[in-house]
């Protein structure tokens, strides 16, 4: 093919970057030279996925024969020019610098052809100006980087002790670190939720005193004090939440729940506030929800073994309820949603009914309940069965109706999906029983029960062996000779930076699974004695909670106290 009148930066991907020629044949009559700008050509070539955007960036470097760099490391002193160039005014044109030596500076730029923002730089700080090409994400990470620095909650803080607290009326900043030349108190809420954010946080704990105001972090299930806030700041502070919230903030002697959506580093975060009134004023709770496309994989959540599989098996069946049980906060809808991802979205119409909805996700009928308009799950679920669907999923089973309702669109032929507070698999079988459901309609739809607890996992980088006491194996349930088998030794985490401490970053869970076969239907419809149940799932080879936690210990993923703190067997 004759590509000598595309775009020269067309011609330096096929002849120096190894582009295939027939990727830009499509589009030939856009790609011809002279016929748009570097940045305008990047949009098209990326649009339709002909190209990734890293190795675009390098045919321009090559193009104005400047040097690319894909990423950068952490670079001393760059935090200096956050005072000279507002965080806005560098997103914006794409560009930070890297270092100054002498009379050069280096400044990492996505459009070496735009030279107003780096002129205007060069004029400010009386210097020459060496372009080095990046991509978009690198940039932004290293923007992120130096304002973050200068950005702190201790510096915010300080802040509020010098200004006042007027109550601030405007909306949420796109970006969290956009705002760091802001108000002090609005830079402080932003501050506290980047921090968290980047620490995995669920949850931030803004907790009133009579002296002052207490923030707390949840990270990996377990609450952490981050910082102190003057007592006198914490109504501002208060305030500022039910702003960005969309909450009423002369109403503070009754609960209130909100949401609102920040960008964290160009990432999505949703937050679940709830607010109520104490003694001491309004204690604010804040979930955040971090949205991804990527959503977790069957692989991803820790099922293995024979578990793994008979539960990949039982999420294809084309009807039937499957449900997933385990406390507040133990990965239900996430085991959910990566049970839905396994199968064919484009297929199937998939409808979901939560509340709220977690996971935004294309393809999927999502609906989002809402009590004071009367759409309960019980009735969002009746209307939903006249939309045709294949797959339901029920955010929760909380009631009797949603129930009864559930079990006639399995009896019809749905595959449905739910979740139910109990202790284990076994009891959510009594659960459904109590909830009036007749024993031969739970025998006849639910196909399996998959019951589960979030665990901490020993952090990888202070990791060590150590051999363990035998009342301790006993106690979990695991033996001498496994032991063996495992080298004799088990694993914890001594402590370190990265894990503040504790021996633990991240959590993995455990599950337990029963299948219901018709020796388990012969034994529900005699009796819902959970006992009698569980015995039978366990001569049948279902594997408890406990059980999966010691083969998770043997494989030094946890440690033996973490499995003991959420599980308990009887």
């Amino acid at each position: 093919m004759n590509v000598s009148n595309y775009h020269p930066v067309v011609n330096i991907l096929i002849d120096q970057l190894n582009v295939s020629d027939e990727a830009f044949a499509p589009y030939h009559e856009q790609l011809l030279e002279n016929r748009m700008d570097l940045m305008a050509l990047k949009e098209v070539l990326l649009r339709y996925k002909v190209v990734k955007e890293p190795i675009y960036q390098e045919a321009i470097a090559r193009f104005y024969e400047l040097e690319y760099r894909n990423r950068f490391a952490d670079l001393n002193g760059m935090e200096s020019f956050t005072g000279l160039i507002p965080i806005r005014y560098a997103k914006k044109f794409m560009f930070f610098p890297i270092k100054r030596d002498g009379y050069d500076l280096e400044v990492a730029v996505e459009d070496p052809a735009n030279l107003q923002p780096i002129d205007n730089v060069a004029v400010k700080l009386k210097c020459r100006i060496i372009p080095i090409v990046s991509n978009r994400q690198a940039i932004t990470d290293l923007i992120n980087q130096a304002y973050e620095r200068t950005g702190t909650t201790e510096q915010a803080i300080d802040d509020l002790d010098t200004q006042g607290f007027e109550n601030i009326l405007e909306e949420e900043a796109e970006e969290l670190l956009d705002s760091i030349d802001e108000e002090p108190v609005k830079r402080l809420v932003n501050s506290l939720l980047w921090q968290a954010a980047r620490e995995d946080a669920s949850d931030v704990h803004i907790d009133p005193s009579p002296r002052e105001t207490n923030v707390r972090y949840r990270i990996d299930g377990v609450l952490y004090d981050v910082s102190t806030i003057p007592k006198n700041a914490h109504l501002t502070v208060v305030n500022r939440v039910k702003v960005m919230s969309r909450l009423d903030i002369a109403q503070k002697g009754m609960p209130q729940d909100g949401r609102t959506r920040v960008l964290v580093a160009g990432k999505r975060v949703d937050i679940r506030v709830s607010t109520v009134p104490t003694v001491h004023g309004e204690k604010v709770v804040m979930r955040l929800l971090y949205q991804s496309e990527q959503l977790m994989n069957l692989d991803d959540l820790g099922l293995v073994g024979s578990v793994r599989q008979d539960f990949n098996k039982i999420v294809h069946k084309t009807g039937g309820i499957i449900l997933v049980t385990g406390p507040t906060g133990s990965g239900k809808t996430t085991t959910l949603y990566a049970a839905l991802g396994t199968l064919d979205r484009h297929a199937k119409n998939v409808i979901t009914i939560e509340d709220p909805v977690e996971y935004k996700i294309p393809g999927y009928s999502q609906i989002e309940v809402n009590h004071k308009l009367g759409l309960t799950f019980a009735n969002a679920l009746r209307s939903v069965l006249r939309q045709d669907p294949d797959i339901i999923m029920v955010g929760e089973m909380r009631d009797t109706e949603t129930a009864q309702i559930a079990i006639q669109a399995a009896l019809t032929g749905h595959l449905v999906f739910s979740t139910v507070h109990t202790n284990n698999a076994p009891a959510t079988i009594t659960r459904l029983i109590d909830m009036q459901v007749e024993p031969f309609l739970v025998t006849s739809t639910i196909i399996g029960v998959l019951a589960q607890r979030l665990v901490r996992r020993i952090c990888a980088y202070c990791k060590e062996s150590y051999v363990p006491h035998h009342e301790q194996l006993r106690e979990v349930g695991i033996s001498e000779k496994e032991l063996e088998s495992a080298g004799g030794k088990l694993h914890h985490g001594k402590g370190c930076g990265h894990c503040r401490d504790t021996g633990y970053h991240g959590r993995i869970a455990i599950h337990e699974l029963l299948l219901m076969n018709d020796q388990i239907k012969q034994v529900v419809l005699e009796t819902n004695d959970e006992n009698a149940i569980k015995q039978e799932a366990l001569e049948n080879g279902m594997i408890t909670l406990r059980m999966d936690g010691a083969s998770k210990i043997l494989r030094g993923m946890t440690t033996i106290e973490e499995i003991l703190s959420v599980t308990r067997e009887g």
